[in-house]
């Protein structure tokens, strides 16, 4: 049983950094219907960005910090730069500028720090011997931290989408943009903040992870895979539903990899995708996403 448990809890950790990413997918698809594959390399970018201050001299809170205020502004120059003049119907355009984006953050943090791994301090206590006893496993400061990080944002991000103006402006735009700017909406402001938001959630989960793994230029690859499945499962629409889906995930396939034996560590990404195809085959838009009606 405590093994049991002890392989439960390293799930769910993986999982609340899954659902965490995922969360940053949320805010540029709610913000502009469009799908960002460079989420996960901005936030390894900025988890350098957090190393280079907290090597510069900084506190490493304000390191991580400063790398959430970095990634936010870069998040709009993106968006201005790259996205923007594709319009908003380009999907596929967009689509592949991420992938360019992706491999041109990959490629030029291994050019800036190397590609050796580099240590990052955690903004907690993490001997040892910093830890608390869960029924008979232990949770780390750091896990717990990121944890509680995770649930604040993700309450606020409900909360802006669901009960605020602009979280009703951010879905009408990602929903219609025409209709939207017929209504006034700024809709190029609106998909610049969708795209600054995303980058500073990556920042900072960037930032969080980099502590407990290592900090290389491949850090967020295997997350970004499992944060797009969590979202599309989730529903991409939702921020609960993004978050719960990426724990759900990392619990399963965490179980599955430890018990099955012919599945083991090679095969657990397959559990992911067996699981999402599953529940799309019932349900296209998620477990929490929201049905939408066209008029034809």
């Amino acid at each position: 049983m405590d093994l049991f448990v002890a392989r439960v809890v390293d799930g769910f950790n993986n999982g609340v950094i899954y659902g965490f990413l995922a969360l940053a997918l949320v805010c540029v698809y709610r913000g502009t219907g469009h799908l960002n594959l460079a989420q996960g390399e901005m936030a390894m970018f900025s988890a350098f960005t957090a190393y280079a201050f907290y090597a510069a001299g900084l506190p490493v809170v304000l390191a991580i910090l400063g790398a959430c205020v970095v990634g936010f502004i870069a998040g709009g120059v993106v968006e201005r730069v790259l996205i923007r003049p594709l319009g908003h119907h380009a999907d596929y355009s967009i689509l592949l500028v991420t992938i360019g984006l992706f491999l041109m953050l990959n490629a030029g943090a291994g050019v800036i720090w190397g590609g050796d791994p580099l240590p990052f301090p955690a903004p907690v206590p993490s001997t040892p011997d910093d830890y608390i006893s869960f029924l008979g496993t232990r949770l780390r400061y750091q896990q717990i931290l990121v944890f509680v990080v995770l649930v604040v944002v993700m309450v606020g991000l409900f909360l802006l989408f669901r009960f605020t103006r602009l979280g009703l402006a951010m879905r009408a735009t990602a929903s219609n943009p025409d209709s939207a700017r017929l209504m006034g909406m700024r809709v190029n402001q609106i998909n610049g903040l969708g795209w600054m938001m995303a980058a500073g959630v990556g920042a900072l989960i960037g930032a969080l992870v980099a502590p407990s793994t290592t900090l290389t230029t491949g850090m967020m690859f295997n997350f970004l895979i499992y944060a797009a499945a969590a979202a599309t499962l989730g529903g991409f629409d939702s921020p609960v539903g993004a978050v719960l889906a990426g724990i759900v995930l990392g619990v399963v396939e965490n179980l599955v990899g430890s018990y099955v034996d012919w599945v083991g560590s090679d095969l657990k990404q397959a559990v992911a995708l067996v699981i999402l195809l599953a529940v799309l085959m019932v349900r296209p838009t998620g477990l929490f996403g929201t049905k939408k009606v066209e008029r034809v």
